[in-house]
């Protein structure tokens, strides 16, 4: 039997039986505990196997143990959201490192285009609108001995939400693109879904581009501004002052320039 089973939704073709030029799959489960701890052992065999693997999307009506970075979990109340996971073929050279904020960046322009919503990219993955967190990123990766390797990209993204399920849910900085302020027609059925794909599918088959500026375009910060990194226990105070080439954060301190490589930026 293949890696990639049939969905478990049944026979019917999903989405209209819409197809992809880069994305190899995309399949449909109802129920799961996490997209990417699925992706994982989908993606660990197949390395196992010496299986290539192909760019694979999995995606969940409702997800029961979703989560974002650190462990966090990931809420989306009366199961408004979208879940999805990205099972790639991990990139070669220095795209490896870029592939997290490249994604995010990926995301910010196509939602804000498709949703007539302006989404802003908090670093390294947090999706903004209003300056409220609309969705989010997470990227696990592993190489194998022989160097191949895979990346699960875990997405999360909250559609349809109302305000007062929020609140209520104790989720008060975040929002959705429904209290955002998109269209509800532009919200219906299967319309978030296909232009999250759609985007993908354009964005990750096209070549790379300058992260730098890219990421400037999207970003939620702006030159010069006040930041809280925190990393474990360790908080660090400074000011934003870009991403390097490979998306890590530039952030001016009392002792000079840091690179921050991995870390939050506090609430702002």
């Amino acid at each position: 039997m293949s890696a990639f089973a049939a969905s478990p939704l049944g026979a019917r073709a999903p989405l209209a039986g819409r197809r992809f030029g880069y994305l190899s799959n995309v399949i449909f489960f109802d129920v799961v505990g996490s997209t990417n701890d699925l992706g994982k052992s989908i993606a660990e065999q197949l390395l196992t196997d010496g299986t290539e693997i192909p760019p694979t999307v999995l995606v969940a009506r409702r997800q029961t143990a979703g989560r974002g970075r650190l462990s966090r979990s990931w809420i989306s109340p009366g199961d408004t959201g979208l879940s999805l996971s990205l099972v790639l073929p991990w990139p070669e050279g220095p795209e490896r490192v870029r592939l997290p904020l490249r994604l995010g960046v990926i995301l910010a322009r196509g939602l804000t285009r498709r949703f007539d919503v302006e989404v802003r990219l908090k670093w390294p993955n947090d999706l903004l609108a209003g300056r409220r967190k609309v969705g989010g990123i997470l990227v696990e990766a592993r190489a194998g001995s022989d160097g191949d390797g895979y990346a699960v990209a875990g997405i999360g993204l909250n559609v349809s939400t109302t305000r007062p399920a929020l609140d209520a849910a104790g989720l008060r900085e975040a929002t959705s693109l429904a209290d955002a302020g998109a269209a509800p027609a532009a919200l219906e059925g299967d319309a978030v879904l296909v232009a999250v794909l759609e985007e993908l599918d354009v964005g990750l088959s096209a070549p790379a581009f300058d992260l730098t500026t890219a990421f400037e375009a999207v970003s939620a910060h702006r030159t010069g501004e006040a930041l809280t990194l925190v990393d474990g226990e360790r908080r660090t105070t400074g000011t934003y002052l870009g991403v390097t080439a490979d998306g890590f954060l530039r952030l001016g301190t009392s002792g000079g320039e840091e690179t921050v490589v991995s870390g939050d930026i506090a609430p702002f």
